[in-house]
């Protein structure tokens, strides 16, 4: 009897441990989810401001979040990490698409200090941004500037298309891949159709000088 009884207050004391632990773990993914939100939302506005050419503002919102995103990762620490992956994937697709469209190159996981899997999947994300982006210049006269965000894409998408083999450890690459592919087709057959119209009126202007 005192053998059980031993026992059990053994086996009372490892459930109280137990729920002081989940206890912690639920304040914390609450901060998680409350504080990605807000990275989520700066990184929101990083993008609009550099599709708008306000990029000392997009700095500014991105230079917060590099902040938050330090302190909500020891807050996660290894068992919470799950919880901070979208919000690490946002800031690497803002920040990679601020970086390319000033002329950088595409930017290295050291760059972000985040998990392997959110640097992969925020960066199939900058090809929908940079299709927009791709789109405007066009519209604009700005080719050159369109082709060469274009080329950033196709080598971001073709390096990163043999690690679709791992959509069970990163799940959505696949997706995003399949998805990435279709925009790449887009911005493809916009940029032939556009060289196709400039050789067109180049040889046009030529016949009309000669006329003359």
């Amino acid at each position: 009897m005192s053998n059980y009884s031993s026992n059990r207050t053994g086996f009372e004391e490892s459930v109280g441990k137990v729920a002081k632990i989940f206890q912690s773990q639920e304040r914390r993914r609450e901060v998680l989810i409350k504080e990605s939100r807000d990275v989520i939302l700066l990184c929101s506005k990083a993008i609009v401001n550099v599709h708008s050419g306000k990029i000392g503002e997009a700095k500014q919102s991105l230079s917060k979040v590099r902040a938050k995103l330090k302190k909500l990762s020891k807050t996660a620490e290894q068992d919470l990490a799950r919880y901070i992956q979208v919000a690490q994937s946002e800031y690497v697709e803002a920040s990679a698409f601020l970086k390319l469209v000033e002329g950088s190159n595409i930017p290295p996981m050291e760059d972000f200090e985040v998990e392997p899997s959110s640097y992969i999947l925020g960066m199939l994300d900058v090809i929908g941004e940079v299709k927009r982006k791709v789109f405007d210049d066009v519209r604009t006269g700005k080719r050159e500037e369109a082709e060469k965000l274009f080329n950033y894409s196709e080598s971001i998408y073709s390096s990163i298309k043999p690690l679709s083999a791992f959509d069970n450890l990163v799940p959505g690459i696949r997706k995003k891949l399949d998805v990435d592919r279709i925009l790449l087709e887009d911005m493809r057959a916009l940029i032939t159709e556009e060289v196709r119209r400039d050789k067109l009126l180049k040889q046009m202007e030529k016949l009309t000088e000669r006329d003359y």
